[in-house]
């Protein structure tokens, strides 16, 4: 019995003392809270998305309330040749947005920028196409988190009070320029003083001017079998062109930067602007009353079929060199869990690229929608172009539209990039 008794203390006596150990074992010693980290994501969007930010940020910290997220926002026609300077300096940005329809984007993930992040599980968040336009020789860069799409914002208001109807063709479009010009109301606002605005009319006609006719152009541009320097390019150079010759857009477009350009539309003194799905916010920012409907650029002839553009907007990329490594990449999976990537949508207001994300967050989404779901789309025309002409090309246009150089200039030293 004494035996039996002193056993049984013993068991006590070391379950007790496993008790008071466990606590040390589990959560370390004092139970010491998670260590700071501080978090640097660089973009140029965050007029685009009006608080969207600091509401995601706001309930990722409730979660993860060591870690800070700092939004560095640089001006759109700053953004490259700052973020370059960040890499080069060896102290890069933790999570890197860009443009993965531009050669930048690739240029960065083949000279080690960027994270591989291929298999990664934060990918079966994300439509499958999505993922696509983030790839390079198999492998995953990024997370691409909204789609794009060009297209005509239009003040509805202006359309009513002047009877004016969407056009269905080219002529009509046309038309209804010339009606608002005779009725003193500028057609489009239209800024050129950001270079790479230049692309958002002909990327527009690209679609229904080339891949509804050869969706093999871009392979058939690298066989040598077509060239820029041919009918379809300068037929779509023509239509941009025109439309700057008929006055159709904003006097001294030059001097009129991206934000400006929408903003200056939202406050009525403009018809249209040729734009996409995320200047939204900045236009509602602008005039929280306006009346916008939206609808594409109508490149096609009657009886043609209309193509439309759709792509994606931008993707975000973990540095390869960043000092947290782990927590930006924990960061990063935020943007493709449901649960944030739903109310950053309805902040946003941008189409979202993850699955099960509910994008009927705005009224004029129904209008998006409706050509979407009624017309073939092409991915933005540069998509599938050499590296290094996409650059050139919106040096050039903007060149052009000031007076100095020709489009058959231009379409030409495209061809010596392409096929030096």
């Amino acid at each position: 019995m004494q035996t039996f008794r002193g056993m049984r203390f013993l068991v006590c006596s070391l379950a007790v003392i496993m008790c008071l150990l466990l606590p040390v074992a589990v959560f370390g010693a004092g139970s010491k809270e998670a260590k700071p980290v501080s978090l640097t994501l660089t973009t140029w969007r965050v007029a685009d998305v009006g608080d969207a930010f600091d509401v995601l940020l706001a309930k990722y910290k409730t979660v993860h309330p060591n870690v800070t997220i700092n939004v560095k926002n640089v001006p759109t026609d700053q953004y490259y040749a700052t973020l370059n300077t960040m890499l080069l300096s060896g102290d890069p940005p933790d999570i890197i947005t860009s443009h993965p329809t531009l050669d930048h984007y690739f240029d960065l993930a083949k000279n080690g920028y960027f994270l591989d992040l291929t298999n990664d599980p934060m990918l079966k968040g994300v439509i499958p196409s999505a993922v696509a336009s983030v790839t390079l020789d198999g492998k995953v860069y990024g997370i691409p988190y909204d789609y794009a799409t060009l297209g005509v914002i239009y003040n509805k208001k202006i359309f009513a009070d002047n009877n004016l109807k969407i056009p269905q063709d080219y002529q009509q479009m046309l038309q209804l320029c010339e009606t608002l010009k005779s009725k003193g109301i500028t057609p489009v606002s239209f800024g050129l003083k950001d270079s790479y605005l230049t692309c958002f009319l002909p990327w527009q006609i690209a679609p229904t001017v080339i891949y509804a006719k050869n969706p093999h152009w871009d392979s058939d541009l690298a066989a040598g079998k077509v060239k820029f320097n041919g009918p379809e390019w300068k037929q779509i150079l023509a239509v941009t062109f025109d439309f700057q010759k008929k006055g159709y857009f904003t006097p001294d477009a030059l001097g009129v930067g991206d934000q400006q350009t929408v903003e200056l539309f939202a406050k009525g003194q403009a018809a249209m602007v040729f734009t996409g799905n995320w200047s939204i916010g900045v236009a509602r920012a602008a005039n929280p009353n306006i009346d916008l409907g939206f609808f594409c650029f109508p490149a096609n002839q009657p009886g043609e079929e209309l193509w439309i553009t759709n792509t994606i907007g931008a993707a975000m990329s973990v540095a390869k060199a960043s000092k947290n490594l782990a927590d930006a990449k924990t960061a990063l999976a935020m943007f493709t869990d449901k649960a944030y990537a739903q109310p950053w949508t309805d902040r946003a207001k941008n189409l979202s690229t993850i699955i099960g994300v509910d994008n009927t967050f705005e009224p004029t989404m129904k209008d998006f929608g409706a050509y979407l779901a009624a017309h073939k789309s092409w991915q933005f025309t540069n998509y599938g172009w050499p590296a290094g002409v996409s650059d050139l090309f919106f040096k050039r246009m903007q060149e052009i539209y000031g007076g100095k150089g020709t489009v058959e200039d231009m379409l030409n030293e495209m061809d010596k990039i392409a096929h030096p």
